[in-house]
């Protein structure tokens, strides 16, 4: 059995279930929807790193592109960090 990470059109975050497959995982991540998340936009397979912390018992904070805030060096969250504090990222003309 394998964790799975839904996600829903209307959530930032996605919906962690322990399933065989994407569709069973599907299934089970549809008994816990609740009014406003949306419909299901996609089910993937959590990644090594995602599990670890699912194991941990640590929120999995997921973007929907695949990439994932919880990871990275010191330097890389330190940047997204100040271009988050800052409001808004400069673009140079």
């Amino acid at each position: 059995m394998a964790w799975y990470l839904v996600f829903w059109r209307n959530r930032s975050t996605a919906t962690v279930v322990p399933a065989a497959s994407a569709s069973q995982a599907r299934s089970r991540a549809q008994r816990q929807q609740k009014k406003g998340y949306g419909v299901i936009v996609a089910a993937r397979r959590a990644n090594p790193q995602d599990s670890q912390l699912i194991r941990r018992g640590v929120w999995v904070r997921r973007r929907r592109d695949g990439s994932s805030p919880q990871f990275g060096s010191a330097r890389s969250k330190a940047r997204a960090r100040r271009q988050r504090s800052q409001g808004l990222l400069k673009v140079s003309s």
